[in-house]
């Protein structure tokens, strides 16, 4: 059907031509702070030729990008389950991973031949490798972008929580949206459905740094786990949890000092347990913690089937700090390693769109999913609902960067990216060499760049 559409159009077009030159191509060149697409042309496809020029190259949702040190965005072909390249120096677009095809399938294989199920984040490793951030494949994957093959880096495959304290590779993941690395080569993988934040460590062992299931999944009253007249621990919904006649929930020591929390078989903390496969069966997020432990907040991410992809984050080098989108709770939330602390950077909670123009923490947005940095320290949000792309200052202070905040489309190409409109960006990714600014325009089907 897609073929026969494309006949027609070009018949179409064919007999209105009068010889007349094509219109122009929108251009940024010599303007600061314009839009313009330069992958995509808002057909919702698979692309059928390698090394089309950028606008040529359909798409199904572009969701994430990196930039690469030769300038190159590799970019997620979501809904197509690959992953893929533009050269902005020779505008070809070509493939890295997938074959388009939905599946698990092709690890210790080359990546082109490989099936993927939503990749959702990137990550390029010093070592010049990609990870893959396998969303419904509940796994992280590593692509040797010298040799093309395809591994799996963490994760079973199986959608649950299970193996901190043990082998990254035997982890049970759910949903794992975004992965970012510190300076010391730590890798931090948000588990969107856990409603946590997971370390992997140098010695490739597992941890959960932020949004600790037990913390997240037992209902709390001034800071306490909840129990019921029998004295079993309940989670947000008044249930017992699974194991709620066996364990108790204790703070506990992750080995680089930082506070968690464990099961314990008393209340005073006696025989840790590790065993952490027994599932659970509701899933509470929330919001808390701001101003204290990291190990004590709690987060706000969707983990239903119907979930979208949440929760991105961004790792701040000069800080020792990540800074991620709490999308359920309407807020971007800063994790000072420094500090051991949580604390919100935007969003009051409220759900809506205000503030541009005041403090960052007294504005409303309407569920963030991606973070990134300018090089000056101005953090970008994509607003999803709001369909705009939102920016905080070093001085905390709130504006629009892109899009017409509340108003969702396509136009403006050529023009102010702050007039322009957007359709739900899923994705924005800084070029911190050049300063452009790549924005998934998710449900255009493009990828717009924001020149410096």
């Amino acid at each position: 059907m897609r073929r026969m559409i494309s006949i027609v159009s070009t018949l179409a077009l064919a007999a209105c031509d009068d010889g007349s030159a094509p219109p122009s191509k929108p251009s940024c060149e010599g303007k600061s702070g314009c839009i313009v697409t330069v992958i995509g042309n808002g057909s919702n496809a698979l692309p059928t030729a390698e090394g089309a020029r950028g606008l040529d190259t359909p798409m199904a949702q572009p969701l994430d990008g990196v930039v690469d040190p030769k300038g190159r965005l590799l970019f997620i072909d979501w809904n197509n389950h690959m992953i893929r390249v533009w050269d902005p120096a020779t505008d070809k677009a070509t493939s890295i991973a997938g074959t388009g095809e939905i599946g698990d399938l092709g690890a210790g294989g080359p990546a082109l031949q490989a099936r993927l199920n939503h990749p959702t984040g990137l990550l390029l490793l010093p070592d010049g490798s990609l990870l893959v951030a396998a969303w419904h494949n509940s796994k992280l994957k590593r692509i040797d972008l010298a040799t093309g093959k395809l591994t799996d880096r963490c994760g079973t495959g199986g959608r649950n929580f299970k193996g901190d304290g043990g082998p990254a590779a035997q982890a049970v993941l759910d949903l794992p949206s975004s992965v970012v690395a510190d300076a010391k080569g730590n890798l931090f993988l948000m588990d969107q459905a856990n409603q946590r934040i997971r370390k992997i460590d140098g010695n490739d062992t597992i941890w959960t740094v932020v949004g600790d299931r037990w913390v997240t999944d037992t209902g709390r009253k001034d800071g306490k786990p909840v129990q019921d007249a029998k004295g079993y621990y309940l989670d947000c919904t008044q249930t017992p949890v699974a194991d709620a006649d066996k364990f108790a929930v204790v703070k506990s020591k992750l080995p680089d000092g930082s506070d968690t929390f464990k099961r314990a078989k008393d209340a005073n903390d006696k025989e840790i347990s590790m065993a952490s496969d027994i599932p659970v069966p509701n899933r509470c997020a929330g919001f808390g913690g701001d101003g204290g432990p990291m190990a004590e907040a709690t987060i706000g991410m969707q983990w239903s089937q119907s979930a979208i992809p949440n929760g991105r984050m961004v790792y701040d080098d000069g800080a020792d700090a990540i800074l991620f989108a709490d999308s359920m709770n309407h807020r971007v939330r800063r994790i000072d390693f420094k500090a051991g602390t949580i604390s919100t950077v935007a969003g009051s909670g409220a759900l809506g769109y205000a503030g541009d123009g005041g403090p960052a923490t007294a504005a409303m947005l309407n569920t963030p999913v991606d973070v990134d940095l300018l090089a000056d320290g101005t953090l970008l949000i994509a607003d999803l609902f709001n369909s705009c792309v939102r920016a905080v200052d070093k001085a905390g202070t709130i504006r629009t960067f892109a899009g017409t905040c509340t108003k969702k489309g396509f136009a403006g190409d050529g023009g102010p990216a702050k007039g322009a409109l957007l359709n739900r960006p899923y994705g924005v990714t800084v070029d911190r060499t050049s300063g452009r600014v790549y924005i998934a325009d998710t449900n255009n089907d493009r990828i717009r760049v924001v020149t410096p």
